[in-house]
């Protein structure tokens, strides 16, 4: 009887064992049990996305240096003219206007009763002091075929008593506005004052085209020179 009940107890013991020892936390490693499969990088990880490379910065773009300006380049620059505001002097008359002028403001001269004669000096073309007779006068000079009135154009700069022609000071032209009769292929006739090889008195003509006519018959003309002498319409060609 004792022998039986021993031998129960010692196999009940002996079957709990595994379970003890699972509860306790047996720390031995169970040979049985298959080894972890180690990560290593493959070929589809690696194709994964990358980083974005950082830009590298560039240098600074320099300013490109501006060419020097060519002596060249100077002379052909248009003159700058002088910009007081001023209202030009504006004179008026049927037969003939006479009057000092100078460097500001500009002028405008209108003869005629009618037809209309205007002659524009800019502001800054007088460098001085000029006294300016803009008539008509029926005995001045002509060449070719004269259409409409014959005009007087005389500058004079004191102290001096002797007329004479004056170039712009500027570079900014002179302007003659001339009635056409409503005729097109017109051209300016200046008969400017000389002295011939035996010292007498001569008159020197050039020919100018017009810079602008509009369909009245109005003829615009751009002189460089303030001339000393006579002005009409003609038609001759220019020289």
């Amino acid at each position: 009887m004792h022998t039986t009940t021993r031998w129960l107890s010692f196999c009940a013991l002996f079957s709990l064992a595994p379970l003890a020892a699972v509860a306790c936390g047996d720390g031995t490693p169970d040979a049985n049990t298959p080894p972890q499969p180690t990560a290593e990088p493959t070929a589809s990880a690696s194709a994964g996305p990358t980083a974005a490379p950082t830009a590298v910065p560039t240098a600074e773009p320099t300013a490109t240096p501006t060419a020097e300006p060519t002596a060249s380049a100077s002379a052909s620059a248009p003159v700058d003219k002088p910009k007081s505001g001023r209202p030009p002097v504006l004179l008026a008359d049927a037969k003939s206007i006479t009057d000092t002028f100078g460097f500001s403001p500009g002028a405008k001269l209108e003869l005629g009763d009618k037809e209309i004669a205007t002659l524009r000096i800019p502001e800054g073309a007088l460098s001085q002091a000029t006294v300016v007779t803009f008539a008509i006068d029926t005995k001045c000079k002509t060449t070719g075929v004269v259409t409409g009135k014959l005009y007087k154009i005389t500058p004079t700069i004191p102290p001096a008593a002797t007329p004479a022609s004056v170039p712009s000071n500027n570079g900014a032209p002179y302007t003659l506005i001339l009635p056409g009769v409503k005729k097109r292929d017109l051209n300016l006739a200046i008969g400017t004052y000389a002295k011939d090889a035996k010292g007498n008195e001569a008159i020197v003509w050039k020919i100018l085209g017009p810079a602008k006519v509009d369909e009245s018959g109005i003829f615009e003309f751009h002189l460089d020179t303030l001339p000393d002498g006579c002005v009409h319409l003609t038609n001759k060609p220019p020289t």
